[in-house]
């Protein structure tokens, strides 16, 4: 039972995925993830100490979103998820799955669960443990070998489905993870950190995954540091940071209004300076045999291309520079630090 419960949710009962005429049309119209103050703290057994994961989480996720959680090590993130899937109990607030409450086990029928760190049982194989996967998640028994065998071969390890899993690379487990937390069909994929210990293939068929699951209706939220990963799945995407949710917007709006930069490479500058005038919106680095200059707004571009031509230097490159996530992080940071000042002056 220990083994599913991590590798993908299950209910120890056994029980089917719920009917959506069994939930009723008010829970049928609730959204697939709903908070309303969730807390959770940590007291030290030695100290006494109180340590804060989670401080009052509100969120709502509409059924059939795509949901990024971003936030740098120690913000809350796995908490987060945690509690929404029963790991952990709530030290204040409340939270519905699908419209039940996490304090019901029938929440967690219509879901599915990566946590960051599976476990495996070493001694099965990969079949063998979609098969227990797929049983404890409610899958009708006629179904469990055809079901367990699809998602086998879907994840990439179908060629060998009696090798036992301490054989098993870590990507080769994360896609194998990531099968028991599909092989139910679930209406809610709740996954942690799913392109960890990935090779850039592996990342590529997880996101292949991710979007088969929203174009057929399935809600999806994961949490990751992989900024370009977040932008090609996600509607939108919520920073948490110091276990408080600072900044939940679209995806493109996030991106859009973090740090933005141009890069412009040209041949060496040699000796030549540049105009005082630009200041500090224009930085000069002189490497690999060519000058890059980076500029601090968008509309300082022509003029910079200009002042190029007519000093002769030939221009290789002009590459608008993404906000990175740890820009982002930097901002919101620094926007929910004024925030707290206004406040509190």
């Amino acid at each position: 039972m220990e083994g599913a419960a991590v590798g993908s949710s299950t209910s120890n009962s056994g029980l089917r995925p719920v009917r959506d005429r069994e939930i009723g049309h008010s829970r049928d119209a609730a959204p697939a993830i709903r908070a309303a103050g969730l807390c959770k703290f940590y007291r030290s057994n030695w100290t006494f100490k109180v340590t804060r994961g989670l401080e009052s989480l509100d969120l709502e996720v509409e059924r059939g979103e795509v949901l990024g959680l971003l936030g740098p090590n120690g913000a809350g993130k796995t908490t987060t998820l945690k509690l929404l899937t029963g790991l952990l109990t709530p030290s204040a607030g409340q939270a519905w799955l699908l419209g039940v409450s996490i304090d019901e086990t029938a929440c967690r029928r219509s879901l599915g669960f990566l946590p960051e760190q599976p476990y495996f049982y070493d001694y099965l194989g990969g079949l063998e443990y979609l098969e227990l996967a797929a049983g404890l998640s409610g899958v009708e028994p006629r179904e469990i070998r055809a079901r367990a065998s699809h998602w086998l071969d879907r994840v990439g390890l179908g060629a060998r489905p009696k090798l036992r899993l301490r054989k098993y690379s870590k990507g080769m487990l994360q896609r194998l993870g990531l099968a028991a937390a599909l092989v139910h069909e679930p209406k809610l994929l709740i996954l942690d950190e799913p392109m960890s210990g990935l090779d850039p293939l592996g990342r590529r068929d997880v996101r292949e995954l991710i979007l088969e699951q929203k174009a057929r209706g399935t809600t999806v939220l994961f949490s990751s540091h992989i900024l370009p990963d977040v932008e090609a799945l996600c509607d939108r995407a919520a920073i948490i940071l110091d276990g408080r949710l600072r900044r939940i917007a679209p995806v493109g709006e996030l991106v859009d209004q973090g740090v933005r930069r141009v890069l412009v490479r040209c041949e060496p500058l040699g000796i030549v300076e540049l105009p005082a005038e630009w200041g500090s919106r224009v930085k000069r680095e002189d490497r690999g045999g060519e000058t890059e200059l980076h500029l601090g707004a968008s509309d300082d571009v022509n003029r910079v291309l200009d002042w190029l031509i007519q000093r002769g230097k030939a221009v290789h490159a002009v590459t608008p520079e993404r906000a990175t996530l740890e820009a982002l992080f930097l901002a919101t940071a620094a926007g929910a630090s004024d925030q707290t000042d206004r406040r509190s002056a």
